[in-house]
């Protein structure tokens, strides 16, 4: 999971050296994160379909090896449509880690146990993030950044390796075409409530990871390698946090409790970093922090929901869709961000505007708590 989220990290942390060499404007850094979120969009729903016939371990080793193939093209990349292209290269392992992940958990983990292990493995997104932004822009200033993406490529390799060798293969290679039927049955609503929640989630997350950095440079005064801590510690903040909602959400009432709280703490976490201009440098470090525990984590509570409403061979399909959600958040948030800040010149319009994304999404779940709870006081009449 670390390996395959990495790429998108990645755009921003190098924002500052593809600006500078490749010659790319804001608008044109938005559009790569937008193309990688738009690749994984539209292939989350296929590979979590080839990921219930084709059993996590395998599915896992391929997604490793695109991972090699995105960061090695990556760093061959001539001008903006090369990174365009590279960057959908690099967003195959996004769009279908989820679905052989929790697949995985599926075969080889009892229920009651998941919660931990969904939330470790989830934080291993936070872990890339963290990795990445504390090891990139020092490799990348002095070995150049293209040989800091080729150094990154090759830890793919060891993880398609250690897959080999740990991963228990769970049921087989292909599973029968008789149970194409079962696949193919109506998803639980569940799914649909938390995929349009994941497009907030997406928008905020991939405009933080694509602009912060050069938001902390050219508004706080960061240096380039500074900068890239920032992104390092939502990373560190998530990787505990991520564990922590796994378990929550495996023994929260309804998923829309963990995701209400969640919400909320986006809200503080992006007013923080909005704030840091305006008042006190050291509000970015706050703002990181809080986006590490809110929405840098969600993806655990959405997991872990998708495992629990969903048939075991829907697995793949339901965490594709969730994926698709978020994948669709994060093609808006970055380009948008971006021509904002280029058209008008201020980073407060964007922050502004994703402050209130933040807010729509916790009323979102409020709402749906209210249905559910709704439909339970309707079934409890019922029956007496």
């Amino acid at each position: 999971m670390a390996l395959s989220m990495t790429p998108g990290p990645v755009i921003g942390i190098l924002s500052r050296f593809f600006i500078d060499e490749l010659g790319l404007t804001r608008t044109e850094i938005g559009a790569v994160a937008t193309f990688h979120a738009f690749a994984m969009m539209i292939t989350s729903i296929p590979l979590g379909m080839l990921a219930d016939r084709l059993s996590g371990r395998y599915t896992q080793v391929l997604m490793l090896l695109f991972v090699f193939l995105g960061l090695l093209t990556m760093a061959l990349a001539w001008d903006f449509w090369s990174l365009l292209g590279f960057a959908g290269i690099a967003a195959l392992p996004a769009a279908g880690a989820n679905s052989a992940t929790n697949n995985i958990i599926v075969d080889n983990v009892p229920a009651g146990s998941r919660g931990w292990i969904t939330g470790i493995k989830q934080s291993g997104v936070q872990i890339g993030t963290l990795a990445a932004g504390l090891t990139l822009p020092v490799t990348a200033a002095r070995l150049g950044w293209r040989m800091a993406l080729v150094l990154a490529s090759l830890v793919a390799l060891v993880g398609i390796a250690a897959t080999l060798a740990i991963v228990p293969s769970g049921r087989g290679a292909w599973t029968p075409a008789q149970d194409a039927g079962e696949r193919r049955g109506r998803l639980p609503e569940a799914v649909r409530w938390l995929s349009v929640y994941g497009v907030t989630m997406g928008i905020g997350v991939a405009s933080y990871l694509a602009f912060v950095p050069l938001y902390a440079q050219e508004k706080l005064g960061m240096s380039v390698t500074l900068a890239g801590t920032v992104i390092a510690v939502s990373g560190a903040s998530g990787a505990l946090w991520r564990v922590l909602w796994g378990r929550i959400a495996e023994r929260a009432r309804h998923p829309t409790v963990p995701l209400m709280a969640i919400g909320v703490m986006s809200v503080g976490a992006f007013i923080a970093t909005w704030g840091a201009a305006h008042t006190t440098p050291y509000l970015i470090w706050l703002g990181a922090a809080l986006v590490g525990m809110s929405t840098g984590s969600w993806m655990s509570v959405g997991m872990m929901a998708a495992i629990m409403v969903s048939e075991p061979k829907q697995t793949g399909r339901s965490t594709a869709s969730i994926v698709l959600g978020f994948a669709l958040g994060l093609t808006i948030g970055p380009v948008v961000f971006g021509w904002v800040v280029d058209t008008f010149g201020t980073y407060d319009l964007p922050w502004a505007g994703l402050t209130l994304n933040f807010a729509a999404a916790t009323t979102m779940m409020l709402v749906w708590r209210y249905r559910v709870r709704a439909v339970e006081r309707a079934a409890i009449g019922h029956v007496t």
